[in-house]
């Protein structure tokens, strides 16, 4: 129970971590939740299968050693494509998945762009109010509890776990971290294609996930400088590294006290 709603929370191995569903509501039919997450779950595989570059029979990975055409590809890969097309675009190519080793890889994009799919499958089968947390990406839909007018979700320390260094309310959209994490310096800056340094982590607040997500991974590349490259858009952002924070957008992001 969460005050006087109930929760239904679902968790899905997939895409090399775990998702979480959860549902809320003053009721939960707890059949209905479970045919709901069913379906989610299959989506989430389904992206698996379309998307992963770590499968040699995806779509992606046909496309990669030239077995699949594009103009033969799945109409969500070609989505996926495209998105990753503009957000390189509006980023000047510090968000590039086509300077990667081994060819064209989506997912930086794929995590907030499937988060936002799978939350969209839950309220068709009748839940406003979910959450879909792809290792710490969250889509989250309605709100949380009846006198929460969203979620609220919180930033941790990039380099001290336990502590939470900032929080968002989060309604219908998404909040995207690339960070020094669990895979400390995974990410490359495209142009040289070494580990970045700039921050410690960047976290994106907007309401398209696919956006969020790649744009997370750009600021992560890009630094402070980058914040600028936000202004046009509908979005918010936070960065850390070691004991500064720098922010922008209407104050969806702010620091706990």
């Amino acid at each position: 129970m969460i005050g006087m709603w109930e929760r239904h929370v679902h968790y899905e191995e997939v895409w090399g971590t775990v998702v979480t569903m959860d549902l809320r509501g003053p009721v939960i039919d707890r059949e209905a939740a479970r045919q709901a997450c069913s379906a989610a779950a299959m989506e989430l595989h389904r992206i698996d299968e379309w998307l992963s570059p770590y499968r040699d029979d995806s779509a992606v990975s046909q496309i990669r050693n030239g077995t699949l055409r594009l103009a033969d590809a799945p109409a969500p890969v070609l989505d996926v494509i495209n998105g990753c097309a503009e957000v390189s675009r509006r980023s000047k190519g510090a968000f590039n998945p086509w300077k990667v080793a081994g060819g064209f890889d989506p997912s930086g994009f794929v995590k907030g762009w499937g988060a936002d799919r799978v939350a969209r499958i839950l309220q068709v089968h009748g839940f406003a109010n979910v959450s879909v947390n792809a290792a710490g990406d969250v889509t989250c839909r309605g709100q949380s509890a009846a006198d929460v007018p969203g979620w609220r979700i919180g930033v941790t320390d990039p380099r001290d776990r336990t502590q939470v260094v900032s929080s968002v309310l989060v309604k219908d959209a998404h909040l995207a971290t690339s960070g020094r994490y669990e895979r400390g310096d995974h990410i490359l800056e495209p142009a040289t294609r070494q580990a970045v340094f700039t921050v410690d982590s960047a976290s994106v607040l907007a309401k398209d996930g696919g956006f969020a997500d790649a744009y997370a991974t750009s600021l992560f590349v890009l630094g402070p400088s980058g914040l600028a490259e936000l202004q046009p858009f509908d979005a918010a952002a936070l960065l850390i590294t070691g004991g500064r924070m720098w922010s922008i957008g209407n104050g969806f992001l702010r620091r706990n006290h």
